[in-house]
């Protein structure tokens, strides 16, 4: 955790230039696919939020970006971009960014906050079903189509749509607890996939779609930017069949309902957890 770095909410133009920064550090977007200041204080002083985390001295280092939404009929708001500068993630500033959205928005009398994430990613789908009790119902295949940002390699941008309900008494729960276990014990639901190593690399099988059981595991490749970059072909087969699963068990009443980072003969095991909602 990193002790100087203080979350707080944007307050002058510098905070909002300062976002603009980020966007082309995190994610290496063209100047055409961000999101400039001037949008930024408009969709906030209309009702959305934008949280920056800064750095004893001033600098901005990262920040969470939210504005109103009504998809499904309830005044919620869409969390459209999480972003920390690559030398400070995994110190805990993308965790705090989000408890820092749902204090606000309970606030605002606001329960309900949505966004989206690759389902590629382990470190995000861990902070998002695990560490914050997140749940994710649909998947949007393609939802951004082709971009230029290095993050994505050219690949169709699918999305996992993720709702946090932040009344919900498991969010409740962490956002008392602190931090779970960084690895857990593998849960002993059936699994849609197998997964081999071939050549130095995870390759899986195909998905089963015929599982009926309460609870199913579905395994992701650990390490997804380094395998998107060394072998494309195995990445762009891992994409497609996990793109069917999510979509045939959405489809039949499941939900990836939590994530369970695990470890197995000195190897991480990164497993969704579906369950029937």
């Amino acid at each position: 955790m990193a002790d100087d770095i203080v979350v707080r909410l944007a307050r002058a133009r510098a905070d909002y230039d300062a976002c603009v920064l980020l966007q082309r550090a995190v994610w290496g977007l063209e100047d055409i696919e961000i999101t400039s200041a001037i949008q930024l204080i408009a969709t906030t002083h209309a009702g959305g939020m934008l949280h920056i985390a800064e750095k004893t001295g001033g600098r901005t280092v990262g920040f969470a970006y939210a504005f109103p939404a009504l998809r499904g009929g309830t005044p919620h708001l869409h969390s459209d971009m999480l972003g920390v500068l690559p030398e400070y993630q995994q110190r805990g500033v993308g965790l705090r960014l989000k408890w820092a959205q749902r204090e606000e928005s309970l606030s605002r009398g606001l329960s309900l906050i949505t966004w989206t994430f690759d389902p590629m990613q382990a470190r995000n789908a861990n902070l998002n079903l695990r560490r914050l009790g997140a749940t994710a119902t649909e998947l949007l295949e393609n939802f951004y189509g082709l971009t230029t940002a290095s993050l994505h390699h050219g690949l169709p941008t699918d999305r996992l749509l993720v709702r946090w309900d932040l009344a919900a008494p498991r969010v409740q729960e962490l956002a008392l607890q602190g931090e779970p276990p960084r690895t857990v014990a593998a849960p002993s639901a059936p699994r849609i996939n197998e997964v081999k190593w071939q050549a130095g690399w995870p390759v899986s099988s195909e998905p089963r779609l015929d599982l009926e059981a309460a609870e199913l595991l579905l395994e992701i490749a650990p390490e997804w930017d380094i395998l998107c970059r060394a072998a494309p072909r195995v990445a762009d087969a891992w994409q497609s069949k996990v793109r069917q699963a999510f979509q045939t068990y959405f489809a039949r009443g499941y939900v990836a309902a939590d994530f369970a980072p695990t470890q197995e003969g000195g190897r991480r095991r990164p497993l969704y957890v579906l369950r029937r909602a």
